[in-house]
């Protein structure tokens, strides 16, 4: 089965015990205001750019200066390296370090709310996840943040 936590606080993950296998997707959201936000993120299995998928973190942005969506960009590949490509409100880092454990995610999410001053909210994604797994919370994850998602794992 597959399960998503969402809206936790990095400190809410970073003392998680998961699989890194199990972990498909994850996503720092980032509100600057109302309206405007981004979000950096990672699929295991690459996110399409056209037809092809990239394989690394990527951001999206709504409504933010095209200034700081170049700070966003340099402070991300800094941290993780990958050549930068840009899609319309997307940027890839192509090639960069792909991580999905607990600490690292949760350490990213205080890293960009301090250099940019926004608050952040963690959604994870997991896939395989067995029924035991579920029922012990063996992710040692808010339970009340969890999400079963319906469909093939």
């Amino acid at each position: 089965m597959r399960l998503r936590y969402w809206k936790m606080a990095a400190d809410e993950l970073i003392d998680a015990n998961y699989p890194v296998e199990k972990a498909n997707h994850w996503e720092i959201k980032c509100t600057v205001e109302e309206h405007r936000h981004f979000g950096v993120f990672w699929y295991r299995y690459g996110t399409p750019y056209d037809k092809e998928p990239v394989h690394g973190l990527c951001f999206y942005h709504n409504e933010i200066p095209l200034q700081m969506v170049q700070e966003i960009a340099e402070f991300l590949q800094s941290k993780t390296g990958g050549k930068i490509l840009s899609r319309k409100s997307r940027v890839f880092l192509q090639g960069s370090d792909e991580f999905s454990d607990p600490r690292a995610i949760a350490n990213l999410a205080k890293e960009v709310s301090s250099k940019f001053n926004v608050p952040t909210e963690i959604t994870i994604e997991f896939e395989k996840v067995t029924k035991e797994e579920q029922e012990k919370n063996s992710f040692r994850l808010p339970i009340n943040k969890m999400l079963p998602i319906a469909g093939p794992d």
